[in-house]
């Protein structure tokens, strides 16, 4: 197997992934060099990941052409004999199905300067632009790394079975693997314009683009998941074992988050006057923050039921609700850090951590899932509060904002609670706080650029 004949392949492949994500940096200073061979790195960095996994790929052929029972999946589910058209079905179905989607997705980050929607966008925009994009895909990839390529996949078990163990897996089996990688290049474009503050209107036609193919794809990930997955008690070994239950429900988080939260608030704190009672309303958005991620999710552990009867959720749920909150009070210093470009850097660093701190809890415990309810009811706060709080902008109407959201977030916060599935209702309800933001806040600033006209 791959691994066996190269032990160095996968290591290789896992730096250049983290060259990707600090490509932007490395492209700089190497280009400011003037001999042409540091423009050669360039590309090297850029192409070596796709290059490694279409060798992968290839190594996943030969296999499967020549029924390699060296190769744990072959022995699993074909075995010796001939081979036969049918058995190419394992390419899609089996491992290969992941590597060709990871190929496709870094293909297609390299390749988004040439999006037609960037068509009319500045040469140095369309390579930011890029440069984000393979951030994302390089992020998400090493972040669930150990389940789209497990060890298994790559490397020869020993003692292998004596005959196959089941048959090929149905093309069925493809549909969470498609979802989950159309999410992910997706959310890498509204990632990628979301992230842009400089880029003013160029960005416009892409970002709305990719808000509806993103929230698209969420409902549909979210209808997938209550059809085919249990997400109570009994099915918690899904995220347990490893099975793509988990990236499936991050990139929906992560979507739901960009586009009714993060991308509408660019434009949001843009809006906002100079700040008169600026750093009191930060300091409510914090005890919001920390309120509402420190009650809710311990509760939904306790509902899900695996960590006994006593204290054993709260104590861990409080402990990774108190991790994801001190990033929240940490990421306060990269402002004077020079990372400020955003229109109010410290909201927008406290937006970005909870956004992504499921991922990076989730990478030593899969129960940070139980981050997610919390966070969707916690982040609509993040916009409304400004507005609210600070003494030179006009608060949003009472009738038409504050009261729907308030009782959304009531509702969205218990009525899960009602269900034999806590975790799925608040999955499916989750996002109505912030898509009640996101308009309220929209006709709003609509209404005052009106008035000023």
């Amino acid at each position: 197997m791959l691994a066996d004949t190269m032990p160095w392949f996968l290591p290789v492949f896992v730096f250049s992934l983290l060259a990707w994500i600090f490509y932007s940096p490395l492209e700089k200073r190497l280009l400011g060099y003037d001999s042409g061979g540091w423009k050669k790195a360039t590309l090297l960095l850029r192409w070596l990941p796709p290059a490694q996994v279409l060798i992968m790929i290839f190594f996943r052929i030969q296999a499967i052409a020549t029924r390699d029972t060296s190769h744990n999946e072959i022995t699993r589910y074909l075995g010796k004999g001939s081979s036969s058209i049918h058995d190419f079905k394992l390419l899609l179905t089996g491992d290969g199905g992941i590597e060709i989607m990871v190929l496709i997705a870094l293909i297609f980050a390299i390749m988004s300067r040439k999006l037609p929607s960037l068509k009319h966008v500045r040469e140095e925009l369309q390579i930011a632009f890029r440069n984000r994009m393979m951030m994302f895909s390089a992020f998400i990839l090493l972040a669930s790394s150990a389940l789209f390529f497990p060890e298994d996949a790559y490397a020869r078990s020993e003692p292998l079975p004596i005959q196959t163990i089941g048959e090929i897996p149905e093309w069925s089996s493809f549909i969470p693997v498609g979802l989950i990688f159309a999410l992910l290049m997706f959310n890498g474009e509204l990632f990628a314009v979301t992230t842009l503050f400089l880029s003013g209107d160029a960005f416009n036609k892409i970002s709305r683009r990719a808000k509806a193919k993103v929230l698209a794809l969420c409902a549909l990930s979210l209808l997938f998941l209550s059809a085919r997955f249990d997400l109570g008690k009994s099915g918690i070994h899904q995220f347990l074992e490893g099975d793509y239950a988990l990236p499936l429900v991050l990139l929906v988080h992560i979507g739901i988050c960009l586009g009714l939260i993060l991308q509408p608030s660019v434009r949001f704190d843009s809006e906002l006057n100079h700040g008169e009672n600026r750093s009191f309303g930060i300091l409510v958005l914090s005890a919001v923050f920390g309120l509402i991620t420190l009650v809710l999710t311990p509760m939904h552990l306790d509902a899900l039921g695996v960590f006994g009867p006593d204290l054993g959720p709260y104590t861990f749920g409080v402990w990774i609700a108190a991790i994801a909150f001190a990033g929240t009070m940490f990421v306060q210093y990269l402002p004077t850090l020079g990372f400020d470009a955003a229109p109010r850097p410290e909201l927008w660093w406290m937006k970005m951590t909870l956004t992504f701190a499921p991922v990076l809890l989730c990478m030593f415990t899969p129960f940070a899932l139980y981050l997610i309810p919390a966070i969707w009811i916690a982040l609509p706060f993040s916009s409304l509060t400004p507005w609210v709080i600070e003494k030179d902008c006009t608060t949003p109407s009472k009738s038409f904002v504050l009261v729907p959201f308030i009782v959304a977030i009531l509702a969205t916060s218990i009525v899960p609670f009602f269900s034999s599935e806590p975790f799925l209702g608040a999955l499916l309800l989750g996002w109505i706080p912030g898509g009640i933001i996101t308009i309220g806040l929209s006709l709003h600033i609509r209404e005052i650029s009106a008035a000023g006209n």
